[in-house]
């Protein structure tokens, strides 16, 4: 019975972390910026984490493993940050893709 409630807690995560990336998607602009009093947290931030924490609880959910949900998490991620910052060549693609597949490979074999 406890793996179901953590299996739904994933569930109810993601579900609740998709529909907020999915508002913040349609109703902000990636260039606004979030001003609370004299903290100002720009939207793109933001997006990131929530799209972390939607990747996070999917990808644990789907694979049941906390640590293919981190992997997946990381690996889109950086890319993206790669892609925001004019790193599109597909080499920088391969080398991610290298280095994600080493570490799955070093630590399934550790297991």
């Amino acid at each position: 019975m406890r793996g179901f409630k953590k299996k739904l807690l994933f569930l109810l995560l993601s579900i609740v972390s998709g529909l907020l990336l999915g508002g913040l998607v349609y109703f902000y602009p990636p260039d606004a910026v979030f001003s609370f009093s004299f903290i100002q947290i720009s939207y793109l931030s933001i997006f990131f984490f929530l799209l972390a924490l939607w990747l996070f609880a999917t990808g644990t959910f789907v694979f049941k493993s906390k640590f293919h949900g981190l992997f997946i998490t990381l690996f889109v991620v950086i890319y993206l940050i790669f892609r925001l910052n004019n790193l599109t060549h597909p080499f920088f693609l391969i080398l991610l893709s290298a280095l994600f597949l080493t570490l799955e490979l070093f630590i399934s074999h550790r297991k």
